[in-house]
């Protein structure tokens, strides 16, 4: 039987060199979601196309500040971030039930809240936002994409969740080479000076 393969460690510039998760790759995502719910509502499928437009630009103001605060490493652990993902919720229900195609927005609120959970609470992000998506598209008669919609917000969630925890650990690696190198020079210089 043959022995697996050994991993070998990796080196300080291996992990210095390593890309960080930025917020910016998640902001093109809205547009994806923006682009045919505007198109629905400037083709006549919705009687209030002001009011439609003045909700979607909203989500789309909550959705990118939400994002980009809570990868920002003063701002993650705050408050802002949290409070601008619980006005996207209902930002996000109000136009899911009031548009035909809104449900678009769902992954992208797991996406969100899958940035600002603290902890224990990635559950609400990775099951609550399909199981709302699914009470969604029931209530609209959706049956068609009723598997669909919340399956695309548990994967979008699901792969958010683990690419933050990766970047996060690859983090806390660096630090913790770095302070390791630190105390390295520090005690070779102790040693030197009692030599």
């Amino acid at each position: 039987m043959a022995e697996p393969p050994r991993r070998r460690r990796l080196s300080d510039e291996e992990i210095e060199r390593a890309p960080r998760f930025s917020p910016y790759l998640l902001l093109p995502w809205v547009l994806l979601a923006l682009v045919p719910l505007n198109s629905d509502v400037l083709h006549g499928q919705y009687p209030r196309p002001m009011l439609a437009l003045l909700v979607l630009g909203i989500f789309a103001v909550l959705y990118c500040a939400t994002v980009v605060t809570a990868l920002r490493p003063r701002l993650h652990h705050a408050r802002l971030p949290l409070l601008l993902a619980a006005l996207l919720v209902p930002v996000t229900a109000l136009l899911a039930g009031a548009l035909p195609h809104a449900f678009l927005l769902y992954p992208l609120l797991a996406v969100a809240l899958a940035l600002v959970a603290p902890g224990r609470w990635y559950l609400a992000a990775l099951l609550g936002v399909p199981a709302l998506s699914a009470l969604t598209l029931w209530m609209r008669s959706q049956y068609d994409v009723i598997v669909y919609g919340p399956l695309g917000c548990f994967l979008a969630a699901g792969l958010v969740l683990a690419l933050f925890r990766l970047s996060m650990v690859t983090e806390q690696l660096k630090e913790a080479r770095r302070a390791h190198a630190e105390r390295a020079a520090e005690h070779r210089s102790d040693d030197h000076r009692d030599g």
